[in-house]
């Protein structure tokens, strides 16, 4: 758990502490494991550092609110070429997400690394634990089973089609 360092800071509360990286900060932001002091809009300031996982670069976490901050590491699906009506045909990311924590959430569910997947842009599963991502992976196993006998199925639609032409 981070360590917090209160230092009396008269601020408002809505106004981001000002904050330069120096040198020594540039340092602790690059180093494994990953390091920098978080100050905190209402006053204070903590020492957070990355879990071994995390990608996120934080160069936007060095001020805010301690629930704003989030550790993270997202990952790609595939793109595959979809007709819209406006646009003709474009590619659409499909399964991308993130590992995520948000250490300092008020929602258990939150605080430890759970996944969130986004199977289609703008819809999203979120908090996953590792035994429902798990159960997500097996039906779309099953379902690429599926497609796999779709597939077969049209490989013979179309050799019956081509032998009656």
């Amino acid at each position: 758990m981070p360590t917090t360092v209160s230092t009396p800071v008269n601020l408002p509360a809505d106004e981001p502490v000002p904050f330069a990286v120096t040198e020594a900060a540039e340092q602790l932001l690059t180093a494994e494991p990953r390091t920098w002091l978080r100050r905190i809009w209402k006053g204070g300031q903590i020492v957070e550092t990355c879990p071994a996982w995390c990608t996120d670069t934080h160069w936007n976490d060095q001020s805010g609110y301690l629930v704003d901050l989030c550790h993270g590491d997202g990952f790609q699906g595939p793109e595959l070429s979809v007709f819209d009506a406006e646009d003709g045909m474009v590619q659409v990311p499909l399964f991308t997400g993130r590992i995520n924590v948000d250490p300092y959430s008020s929602e258990p569910a939150r605080n430890v690394p759970h996944v969130h997947l986004e199977p289609y842009p703008d819809q999203v599963m979120e908090c996953l634990t590792p035994d429902e991502f798990a159960a997500v992976i097996a039906q779309l196993r099953a379902h690429c089973d599926r497609l796999d006998q779709v597939h077969a199925r049209l490989v013979e639609a179309r050799a019956e089609w081509q032998g009656q032409a």
